[in-house]
């Protein structure tokens, strides 16, 4: 990874792979903005440890452009931008209630590129005389788009849409910024897992363990090592046993 400091924003930092994302960057000594919506004991341990905690409500889209000058009043670059930020019902859930299905999507989709856009305007990426970027842009999508969720149609095709994104924001960024995705697969349980359910869902797998957040940490840092890194979509899955 680079030795030089970075300015960082990540969306939803509050929990799982946001927080421990956060954790790890400040670790490495990089200056870390998070977004939140609702206040957690992580988010203040982060706080703590240096963490630039800024409130957003990705289903606001009409304060993202505001959003964008209160953090261009906070610092005065931004290296990375990762979107985290993440929802998740059912499809049952969604057909009860329409307008889940249509906040996943702003969630996931509109709302990241509308801030980005905003971003680009009000803390404008430099362009180098070397031809590297000065930026990068990072979607956290999913890997079960190759695979398929018969149960959550409207989750998968949004974390889709924005993946399949990233090679048009590539090209209207280049040369000053780069945007590639992570598609995490199963990467740590829920508490309320029980046991038999985290069998199946590990014997489906041709790498049989739990991996954990540390996973993600490690990719962004690949990422921001590799500076030739553009419109690449890569897979944490550990592998899948196709058609068990």
């Amino acid at each position: 990874m680079t030795t030089e400091p970075q300015t960082i924003l990540i969306t939803g930092v509050t929990r799982r792979v946001g927080a421990h994302l956060a954790g790890h960057l400040l670790e490495a000594g990089h200056r870390v903005v998070g977004t939140y919506r609702h206040e957690t004991d992580a988010l203040h341990g982060l706080m703590e440890r240096g963490l630039i905690a800024l409130p957003l409500d990705l289903l606001e889209r009409d304060r993202l452009t505001g959003f964008a000058q209160q953090l261009a009043m906070r610092v005065e670059r931004l290296d990375l931008i990762v979107h985290n930020a993440s929802i998740w019902h059912g499809d049952e859930d969604c057909v009860a209630d329409p307008s889940l299905a249509m906040a996943m999507y702003t969630v996931h989709v509109t709302s990241p590129i509308e801030l980005t856009e905003a971003l680009q305007r009000t803390l404008p990426a430099p362009a180098r005389d070397n031809g590297q970027a000065s930026r990068q842009v990072v979607f956290l999508t999913d890997a079960h788009i190759d695979e398929g969720e018969p149960q959550h149609i409207h989750y998968i095709a949004s974390k889709a849409a924005i993946e399949g994104s990233i090679r048009s924001l590539a090209l209207r960024y280049a040369p000053h910024t780069r945007v590639n995705a992570i598609a995490p697969g199963l990467l740590m349980f829920h508490p309320s897992d029980d046991a038999d359910y985290r069998r199946q869902r590990l014997a489906r797998r041709l790498l049989p363990f739990e991996p954990g957040p540390e996973v993600v940490a490690q990719t962004i840092d690949y990422l921001m090592a590799c500076p030739l890194i553009n419109q690449a979509v890569i897979r944490l899955d550990t592998g899948r046993r196709w058609g068990n």
